[in-house]
């Protein structure tokens, strides 16, 4: 019988034992797409990291797979002056990655039937909810709202570097105050939109009954023991993380210097779409929960493999660019997630295939090296791809000036799109491209490789993004770019417009001053009429110089009741300085001035008159969609 049971034993601990083996057998011979082995990750992101060490402030990496967690790395401070290293316990903003959330929630309603992805939105909001919709006959489904294609321009009134005292009392009115232009009809372009998203999160609470933060912590963060992140601008929602996040610093790292931001706060109004603050740890779990195929979040299986299905396409092709609200990266796989910026930077993506997945989280603006360059170093270059090892067809100059319709395209800000998101493409002579501006270079060397037929990888700074480029219309993931037809055009009228009026305002200034001057010592100079009213468009062109700087380069005053007086204001300088100059050509023709005198005063009546036409193609043509 002691026989019998000690070989009973020994054969179900061999059996026990046999899983146990098989998987650590599996995990030693699996490898990346890239080609790195499951045990070696650790140590390839180490090198990685110690390459570019000059440049980092604090990286937190996690790189998991269905199975749980391969392994979490944490490098540099999170508070360098200090001396605080960044560990399991350093909470970073999340910024837009914070929008997976949100299409979460949205997925989970669409699974209860709570929510039709393919009804008009309108079905969901209050009646007359949206009231800036250009056409209104045109149906905007909330799979529209998930690719970003729903035809809204940028959130002009939304203030990112709000103070936490200026954030709104609810969603709701957080989306209606912030309420954005509808520019383009519906799938006509790509335009990332945090309006959009803050609006299907609104809806999230219409059909569940819960404000939106309610329902991420009891749907989301509970379900997935994300005892460590918070979902509310304010961090009301989690006391434990509101406190970690004073210790955060945030910084701007390069090879030759480091600036600190302090804390870096940024408090999002539209906050579904970019507040979430939270650890490595738990940003991990919830790509963890999206890989795996019996995920917490849904109850149908279904669902997940729904969400990963396309939404929308680059160009003509089959290369997905959205699906249900995740991003799309091409490398040697392609993978889905979101990247976030605000003061931290941070990328969740990952394989839905092979459930290979990845999270980064650093303490500095604008990021690329570590949230783009890890990524790339696990899942390969999309040129290691079949079918795009090379492309032997004709390449296009794509030089030209390009400009984003991310952006304000409509309304008072119009002139908005000619300063910001413009991307001066020109060609060098070894075949990368610049960006460059009246001789000026802003970024040189970038690589943009063909890889098929319209479409490209574009290499800068250290990461890899796909574009489809064709007639002109430049297409990324989050955003298409024109490029316009008249080049640079815009663009130079804008900065020269501001620049001339901060001139004029120099120069009345230093007028006023000769004239108290001369006052005070009774010297006082004789002034035509001409001379009267040069000086009073000169202070036209100084107020609306200060105005645009303002109005453009001061983001705290971009507030309805600014944009609103400094329109109006315009429009009634517009008219001044067309009276202006019809009454400066009647004195010039009269007067018996030299030569240089009426030069003087034709050039300047060409200037009067310029005002007004810029004005009106700028500004008030468009001022009915304000």
């Amino acid at each position: 019988m002691r026989k019998l049971f000690a070989l009973i034993l020994t054969v179900m601990l061999a059996f026990a034992a046999l899983p146990l083996n098989v998987f650590a057998s599996e995990n030693e011979q699996k490898k990346t797409p890239s080609g790195i082995a499951y045990s070696e990750i650790g140590k390839s992101i180490d090198s990685y990291i110690s390459e570019r060490e000059k440049g980092l402030a604090a990286c937190e990496v996690s790189v998991f797979d269905k199975n749980g967690t391969i392994c979490n790395k944490y490098y540099g401070w999170s508070d360098i002056e200090n001396r605080i290293k960044a560990d399991d316990q350093t909470v970073f903003d999340w910024g837009s990655t914070s929008k997976i959330l949100v299409w979460i929630s949205v997925m989970q309603q669409y699974e209860r039937g709570n929510i039709d992805l393919n009804e008009d939105i309108r079905t969901y909001l209050p009646e007359k909810f949206l009231k800036k919709l250009q056409y209104p006959e045109e149906k905007i489904t909330m799979l529209d709202l998930m690719s970003h294609r729903a035809g809204f321009q940028d959130s002009f009134y939304e203030n990112q570097e709000a103070g936490p005292y200026e954030l709104f009392s609810s969603l709701e009115e957080a989306v209606k105050k912030c309420e954005c232009y509808q520019a383009f009809h519906v799938g006509e372009c790509t335009a990332y939109s945090n309006w959009s998203t803050a609006l299907a999160a609104y809806i999230v609470e219409r059909t569940s009954g819960k404000d939106y933060v309610s329902y991420v912590n009891d749907n989301i963060f509970i379900p997935l023991s994300m005892k460590h992140t918070s979902a509310d601008p304010l961090q009301k929602d989690n006391d434990w993380v509101a406190e970690k996040r004073h210790e955060l610093k945030c910084y701007s790292v390069t090879l030759n210097s480091s600036e600190s931001y302090g804390e870096g706060r940024t408090y999002v109004q539209l906050f579904p779409a970019g507040a979430v603050i939270g650890t490595l740890e738990d940003i991990s779990k919830l790509g963890q929960a999206l890989v795996n195929e019996d995920s917490p979040l849904f109850k149908d299986k279904s669902t997940r493999s729904e969400m990963f299905k396309a939404t929308s396409f680059f160009g003509d092709t089959e290369v997905a660019k959205n699906c249900h609200g995740l991003w799309t990266m091409q490398h040697k796989v392609e993978t889905v997630g979101h990247g976030g910026n605000t003061y931290c930077t941070a990328n969740l993506e990952f394989d839905p295939v092979s459930g290979l997945g990845i999270a980064v989280l650093t303490n500095e603006a604008g990021e690329t090296a570590f949230c783009n360059g890890i990524p790339c170093l696990i899942y390969g270059s999309i040129t290691d791809r079949e079918g795009f090892k090379g492309y032997s067809g004709t390449v296009p100059d794509l030089s030209g000036m390009y400009y984003c319709k991310r952006t304000i395209v409509c309304g008072a800000g119009r002139a908005f799109q000619y300063l910001t998101g413009i991307c001066p493409l020109s060609r060098n002579s070894n075949g990368t491209y610049s960006v460059k501006l009246l001789g000026y270079t802003f970024n040189d060397g970038i690589e943009i490789v063909p890889v098929g037929e319209n479409q490209y990888i574009v290499k800068d700074n250290g990461s890899e993004s796909f574009a489809y480029i064709k007639d002109g219309i430049y297409e990324t993931g989050y955003a298409d770019c024109f490029r316009s037809k008249t080049g640079a055009l815009p663009t130079i009228a804008c900065y020269a417009f501001i620049l001339f009026g901060l001139i004029c305002f120099i120069v009345v200034l230093i007028k006023l001053i000769a004239m108290l001057v001369r006052k005070h010592r009774s010297t006082m100079k004789a002034y035509s009429e001409e001379d009267r009213l040069i000086f009073a468009q000169q202070i036209i062109y100084g107020v609306s110089g200060i105005i645009l700087f303002l109005f453009f380069f001061v983001i705290n005053l971009c507030n309805p009741t600014f944009v609103m007086v400094s329109c109006l204001l315009a429009g009634a300088l517009a008219v001044a300085s067309v009276n202006i100059s019809g009454l400066l050509a009647y004195r010039t023709s009269k007067s018996r001035a030299g030569i240089k005198t009426k030069i003087r005063n034709i050039i300047w009546i060409i200037l009067t008159l310029a005002y007004p036409i810029f004005i009106w193609v700028m500004e008030l043509s468009c001022f009915q969609t304000l």
